[in-house]
């Protein structure tokens, strides 16, 4: 690698450090709120230098890559290499760039054993930069995919040309690959899904290419294509089948356990418990065993758990075999009141388990299993409630995102003060209140809505928050366009239960501007929010929140309060409702010893809620 590409590397992983949670729950939060500045200076200074070696030493190259000499091509593969790291992912988006922009170099100049790699590789970096997005139902790059992972699998037509095993190990790949691309649970993604997949599995089982390249992996390529089938029982257990569709994913299934369970005995473990499980559900999806039976088994295997275990395995079995057993209460209906008991039990068990997690903090995968949980939840109404788990359990395990969030709620909160002393029929509607008099009755009920709706206004972030703890630089195109996606996701995960759906308009609309033409998603109403005045007050709180120190975007400078009011002033009636603004700029004295302690208040209620020690009850 060049002398930038190694400092950029080594900044990336600085950044990470310093962006990284505590090793432990500190004792002084003084202290380490103190630090914690600190720690963002340092990254945003970091995040600075890096954004500098891009646009002076990388970007000049690539907008002219098909003049790049030889060792300039060598050192952006290898720079490529480096940005991912294992499973690392130190920066995938950048390294996006770079294939691609080696894909643009190897069509230039014909040079095919390069193209097809390369074809693969820019695909494959998609793939991951979408995954995020595909967690909350979005896909905007399948498009795109489907022509790179395409093109690499259509060089089968001239596989004897090629001599290199490794450019045909790539070509078998992208066939395969194909499949990633439809990930939608739709009757018209899975039919595409098993399309690619038998046209692969086909092409894999042929004798005739295993003898044309004998040192290429088959057995590892098989058995990958059927674990990718597997994943159609996401459409089984939506009621999407077909006897063929059936048939496949049965026979997958079946292949997949029979290979694990083969290297089991031979290591003398258990069957892995998601392979154990695709084979029962792929029984009852197929007719051979009841839903009473899958459920029994599944109840059995959740009951064998170990809660001190907080491997991959011990986090599927403890938090994603619920979530799993939610999807089919949901999809049968008749079995929910049955089994409320039953799935009320692994509730509060979850809890208690990353309650006891070491140190009480969770890793990025951890995360993705509780909103996992958090995604198929059924609230029933005296049971275990969703507001509940996330106030609890989720908005403070991101301490850059909890403290934003509980500073934008205590602002909102001063707001909705400021509103209902000095014209409170400007919250008509909010909480159903109908009459000026209703809403100063209510006064303490609006005020905690208007903390928890700060607290949760943002919670779509945490599918995202790998992508927010490693970014080391301005962000590109597609970064924000991902991140945007946080809105839809706050919105789909807080309108499953009735304890969250009154928060769902104050995530949908908290970037939108108050114009309609500014900001995201277009799809936020103000005619179809109930109380659009309210959803201004958080989005003003939000604002301010970031003005003042953004614990996003590390390249943006924190502002003094007179100058974040200045820009507040500023964007009234465009990106802020007016009346918000107005309200924000009479609270300037509030704020002013609000913010003098306001950070590490948050920070001192996070440490309590990771300790498990409830901080909501009652309001303030």
């Amino acid at each position: 690698m060049r002398e930038y590409q190694e400092k950029y590397i080594r900044n990336l992983k600085e950044i990470f450090a310093l962006n990284a949670a505590p090793e432990q729950i500190p004792q002084d939060v003084e202290a380490f709120a103190r630090e914690r500045r600190e720690r963002r200076a340092q990254a945003r200074a970091l995040a600075q230098e890096n954004t500098e070696l891009l646009r002076q030493e990388l970007f000049p190259l690539l907008d002219d890559v098909v003049s790049a000499s030889g060792e300039e091509i060598a050192s952006l593969e290898d720079f490529a290499a480096h940005l991912v790291e294992g499973a690392s992912q130190l920066d995938m988006v950048l390294s996006y760039y770079l294939h691609n922009a080696l894909l643009v170099y190897a069509r230039r100049w014909d040079r095919r054993d390069m193209l097809i790699r390369e074809l693969y590789q820019t695909a494959m970096a998609l793939f991951y930069v979408e995954e995020s997005a595909v967690r909350v139902k979005q896909y905007p790059y399948r498009t795109k995919l489907a022509m790179l992972f395409g093109e690499a699998a259509s060089y089968i037509k001239r596989y004897d040309e090629i001599e290199d095993q490794e450019t045909r190990g790539y070509i078998h790949r992208s066939m395969a690959n194909l499949a990633l691309v439809y990930n939608q649970f739709t009757e018209e993604d899975g039919r595409r899904k098993l399309t690619a997949i038998r046209r692969s599995l086909r092409i894999l089982n042929d004798p005739a290419y295993q003898e044309k390249s004998p040192d290429l992996p088959w057995d590892l390529y098989i058995y990958k294509s059927h674990q990718e089938r597997t994943t159609v029982l996401g459409l089984l257990r939506a009621g999407i089948a077909d006897p063929q569709m059936l048939g496949e994913v049965m026979e997958s299934a079946g292949y997949v356990y029979e290979r694990q369970r083969e290297s089991s005995l031979a290591r003398g473990a258990e069957v892995s418990l998601r392979w154990r499980y695709a084979y029962e559900a792929a029984q009852y999806h197929c007719g051979v065993r009841p839903l009473s039976y899958l459920l029994g088994w599944m109840e059995s295997a959740y009951m064998d758990r170990d809660e001190g275990n907080y491997s991959d395995g011990g986090l599927y079995q403890n938090m994603f075999l619920p979530a799993l057993y939610a999807v089919y209460l949901e999809e049968n209906p008749e079995f929910q009141a049955k089994k409320k008991e039953v799935l009320s039990l692994m509730y509060r068990r979850i809890s208690a388990y990353v309650r006891g997690m070491p140190d009480n903090l969770l890793s990025e995968h951890t995360m993705q299993r509780l909103l996992g949980c958090l995604q198929s939840f059924i609230e029933y109404p005296d049971g275990v409630q969703e507001k509940g788990f996330l106030l609890d359990l989720v908005v403070c395990r991101n301490l850059d995102v909890f403290v934003a969030s509980r500073m934008t709620g205590e602002v909102a909160r001063m707001l909705v003060d400021r509103a209902l002393d000095t014209d409170p029929a400007y919250l008509l509607g909010a909480l159903g209140c109908e009459t000026a008099e209703a809403l100063l009755a209510r006064r303490d009920g609006l005020r905690r809505f208007a903390m928890e709706a700060g607290l949760l206004h943002n919670v779509g972030v945490f599918n995202f928050s790998n992508l927010l703890r490693r970014l080391g630089r301005s962000w590109l195109e597609e970064e924000r366009e991902l991140y945007q996606f946080h809105v839809d996701a706050g919105m789909d995960l807080l309108s499953r239960s009735p304890s969250t759906q009154p928060y769902v308009h104050a995530a949908l609309g908290h970037h939108r501007g108050y114009d309609g033409k500014t900001g995201y998603p277009a799809g936020y109403d103000r005619s179809q929010d109930p109380c659009p005045a309210m959803t201004d007050l958080i989005s003003a709180a939000a604002h301010l929140v970031r003005l003042l120190e953004d614990r996003v975007f590390l390249f943006n400078q924190p502002m003094t309060l007179d100058q974040a009011l200045e820009r507040v002033r500023a964007e009234a009636g465009t990106r802020l409702a007016p009346k918000a603004a107005e309200l924000l700029w009479d609270l300037r004295p509030q704020l002013e010893a609000y913010l003098k302690d306001g950070e590490l208040w948050a920070y001192q209620e996070a440490f309590l809620l990771l300790k498990g020690k409830c901080v909501w009850q009652g309001g303030s």
